[in-house]
């Protein structure tokens, strides 16, 4: 992509100038093209560029615009000599802005707090038997039968299928579902279980 270059030679963006910075102010002023037909001429690859980096229609339209706004304000002082090379940098690098923004802002993640909803914090109650429930489970996830345990750790805290663990144990499938069923058997017991 060009570089893109004010008519004194200073460089946008902090890329470094390049030749094209030693050309005439006269011969920027001659090729820049018109505004409006810079538009039209842009509006559509500039919509399927920022479509192809996996944003929605509204985006894609707003990144479009944000694009034309930026040229527009510099346009007289732009070199033209590579328009495709200045318009898709200037794309680029909205399209960078546009996804710093978003994630400073992480807006899918917010969460409205309402001041006068009570805390969920558990009482001490049952704080204490969650903690005895989960030193039952970890007892009885000791006491398993050395294959038990480990086809159950694969499938429920690596996330494997049976298959894999079956290919990574060297095991058969069936086999890896009787450990399966039986770790997970003697767990439910576990948690179930009363602490005398």
């Amino acid at each position: 992509m060009g570089v893109l270059t004010l008519e004194d030679g200073a460089p946008i963006q902090g890329e470094p100038p390049g030749d094209a910075a030693a050309a005439p102010e006269k011969d920027a002023a001659r090729d820049a093209p018109r505004f409006d037909s810079l538009v039209a001429r842009y509006r559509r690859p500039l919509q399927r560029f920022f479509r192809r980096r996996s944003l929605g229609v509204e985006d894609a339209e707003d990144l479009t615009q944000e694009v034309f706004m930026r040229l527009s304000r510099r346009f007289s002082h732009l070199r033209w000599d590579n328009p495709d090379g200045l318009v898709f940098t200037v794309a680029s690098n909205a399209l960078v802005d546009h996804e710093r923004h978003r994630r400073s802002r992480r807006q899918e993640h917010h969460v409205e707090v309402d001041p006068g909803l009570p805390a969920d914090e558990p009482s001490v109650e049952a704080a204490l038997a969650g903690r005895q429930r989960l030193a039952r489970l970890v007892a009885a996830l000791d006491d398993l039968h050395p294959n038990a345990r480990s086809v159950f750790v694969l499938c429920r805290f690596e996330n494997l299928t049976q298959a894999e663990a079956a290919r990574r144990l060297g095991l058969s499938v069936s086999t890896v579902e009787k450990h399966m069923m039986n770790a997970l058997a003697r767990l439910r017991e576990a948690i179930e279980a009363n602490p005398e």
